[in-house]
């Protein structure tokens, strides 16, 4: 896909709501929300706008701003990048961080030549990011477990709580690298256990795990500061329900810390190189026409830990919060901070197993002086 810049704008729409904020909820992902974000024509694709903003007033004088902005233009940390700097500039402020949009820097034959080494065989690689999806075992397809109805719902850790899957996750094992486990991979760790449980998977199922990597800092020679596009990686993990249920959460933090391990500079040269050498990338390529399903038996969690979630000011004062307006569909997951230095963790998951799903994920925090 290419960009045609024809001076064409964004789309900004103004709007009144007729209730108080507090009467749409709690700030938890709801299909409310849609309305507070602009609805889009995804059948005319070529002429999608690449930002559309609504501004909602409410009867009680809050505001509220639905952003939405091509993932063809922005991964998510441009997008926050985009957002923080908008804010900044009609607040008075001056720009702190310049975008940089020279997209060719990623391209195989603009950069630096790799530094010896041989090409790595993506598709055979511990975090290859085209591993085929499994299936539930004894369906024939996916379609099945796609039209089943999700709910989304918010999960809340304490800091005291991650603490504690830290120390279940090292306990007995040293980590790869020898540093702690980080925030992510616990909690990740967790969740995949828990789908696999509230999903009730027979030990032979194999399931997937799919995370987005940002290769920003990892690609030598990194990227500018300010890279503005997509510099993010879908990478996965393959494993089977039995190992994972029979196993300690100190395991599969290990299996996830060794895929993210295996995301080198020379595995994303590798990547690049063969998304150079396809005929179509069509199939390389998530559209909201044509989307992989990414849900049972597998799972997809996303970090916006290291995004501003509060206080961003575009002159009105500080925003009460910023949560995501919809979902992916079964099995994704987003975690974000919170205030107190928790972790909010939002999720959509299919109905029949939501409730199971809450009570295992919880269970393991009943007594903090135990272990697992």
């Amino acid at each position: 896909m290419e960009l045609n810049c024809n001076s064409a704008g964004a789309q900004l729409l103004e709007a009144v709501c007729r209730e108080t904020l507090d009467q749409i909820g709690d700030l938890s992902p709801s299909p409310l929300f849609h309305n507070l974000v602009p609805s889009l024509n995804y059948n005319d694709m070529k002429n999608l706008p690449l930002l559309v903003i609504q501004v909602t007033k409410f009867k009680d004088e809050n505001i509220a701003l639905g952003i939405a902005i091509s993932h063809i233009i922005a991964d998510g940390q441009s997008a926050f990048h985009f957002i923080i700097e908008w804010a900044r500039l009609v607040s008075g402020n001056s720009i702190f961080t310049k975008p940089f949009l020279d997209r060719r820097v990623l391209r195989g034959d603009s950069r630096v030549p790799r530094s010896g080494g041989e090409r790595i065989d993506v598709n055979s690689h511990a975090a290859n990011p085209h591993l085929p999806l499994p299936i539930v075992i004894g369906e024939t397809s996916a379609k099945i477990q796609q039209e089943k109805k999700t709910s989304i719902d918010l999960l809340i850790l304490s800091t005291k709580e991650i603490e504690f899957l830290k120390s279940l996750a090292s306990d007995g094992i040293v980590p790869a690298m020898k540093r702690p486990y980080s925030t992510f991979e616990v909690i990740s760790a967790h969740l995949w256990r828990c789908a696999c449980r509230a999903r009730l998977l027979i030990h032979e199922q194999p399931t997937v795990l799919s995370f987005p990597i940002n290769f920003r800092k990892l690609i030598q020679p990194p990227l500018p500061v300010g890279y503005f596009g997509n510099a993010i990686l879908d990478i996965r993990s393959m494993d089977f329900s039995g190992n994972l249920l029979t196993g300690t959460l100190a395991n599969t933090a290990a299996k996830i810390r060794k895929t993210i391990l295996a995301v080198t500079s020379e595995f994303l040269y590798s990547e690049i190189e063969f998304l150079q050498m396809q005929t179509d990338l069509s199939k390389f390529q998530e559209r909201h026409d044509y989307m992989e399903y990414l849900g049972n038996p597998n799972l997809t969690i996303s970090s916006w830990l290291t995004f501003p979630f509060n206080g961003l000011d575009f002159g009105w004062g500080k925003s009460l919060g910023m949560v995501e307006a919809s979902h992916n569909g079964d099995g994704d997951f987003v975690l974000h901070g919170d205030l107190h230095g928790g972790v909010v963790v939002s999720m959509c998951f299919q109905e029949e197993y939501i409730k199971s799903f809450k009570y295992y994920f919880y269970e393991i925090f009943g007594d903090m002086n135990k272990k697992d």
